[in-house]
């Protein structure tokens, strides 16, 4: 409904009773950024609809992550009113199930571990989880992960088969390649299930993200004697992708050598590289050595 006699805050809330409130107390000048921090959500916890069509009430929507439920919609400041189909019309033929493939899923689930605002009790609401504690590995069926909470907040997860959507791909567009990365992981992995499903995932993507994947000019000089090669270091020695020496050493777990650790910097070896950390274990430089 359209009402000449005033402007609305063009921003509608369901209502207890049912359908839909006009918002009067937000901000006047409002952005979704606003809005969602207004109504007591942080950016990772929403997911924004925008409507693909014209001559709709709704121009947006949004909802809770995984769901279908609606936090806030906005429309032009001349709508006074709005219903439940205008909230279909702008939904269109959005379904969590397709809209929330392995890459969605992990993008969400990395924002918010980022931001540390999933917590037990809001992913157990929007995932229809039950009996969640604040430590602890709990799986969603839902979106087919294993969460790990610590102090009551997300702080990982990893897909029911261990493998995220690039070891996936991989699995079925190389599987010469996957069964390298895969055998080179269970080498220095094989009693310690979760490191090696996670080296796999990083190997993986780093397969999908350097030019060439496994054509790479890089790969002689990241090339082991047994025959793996590490797809990641590539990444990060030729291609300047960030890594932390906590994070360099979880992934190359007894691969390396240290060459020198003191009050000032960290030299690790790393087949032909020399890799130089600062004492606050960020990455300085790296060197072809042999």
């Amino acid at each position: 409904m359209y009402s000449f006699g005033r402007k609305s805050s063009g921003v509608f809330i369901p209502s207890a009773k049912g359908g839909f409130d006009e918002a009067k107390d937000v901000p006047e000048n409002h952005s979704i950024h606003m809005l969602t921090t207004h109504f007591g959500y942080n950016n990772s916890q929403i997911e924004i609809i925008f409507s693909t069509e014209r001559n709709v009430k709704v121009s947006n929507i949004a909802l809770e992550v995984f769901t279908r439920n609606v936090v806030y919609a906005m429309t032009d400041k001349k709508t006074t009113f709005i219903t439940e189909r205008d909230i279909k019309k702008t939904m269109g033929d959005f379904s969590v199930p397709k809209y929330y493939d392995s890459i969605r899923i992990k993008e969400i689930l990395e924002e918010g571990i980022e931001s540390e605002s999933f917590t037990v009790e809001f992913l157990a609401r929007v995932l229809n989880m039950k009996n969640l504690s604040r430590n602890g590995m709990f799986y969603s069926n839902k979106i087919k992960t294993y969460l790990y909470f610590t102090n009551g907040i997300l702080s990982n997860f990893q897909y029911d088969d261990g493998l995220a959507h690039y070891a996936r791909h991989l699995q079925k567009a190389n599987k010469t390649v996957f069964d390298q990365i895969s055998k080179g992981a269970i080498q220095y992995r094989a009693d310690d299930d979760f490191l090696k499903q996670k080296e796999i995932n990083i190997q993986a993507e780093a397969w999908a993200a350097i030019p060439n994947a496994f054509g790479n000019e890089y790969i002689p000089l990241h090339t082991y004697q047994d025959g793996f090669v590490n797809l990641h270091m590539i990444r990060v020695t030729h291609y300047k992708h960030p890594i932390t020496l906590s994070g360099f050493m979880e992934l190359n777990h007894g691969r390396f050598q240290v060459v020198r650790h003191d009050e000032q910097e960290t030299v690790l070896q790393l087949n032909r590289f020399r890799y130089r950390f600062s004492i606050g274990g960020q990455l300085l430089d790296c060197e072809l050595t042999t």
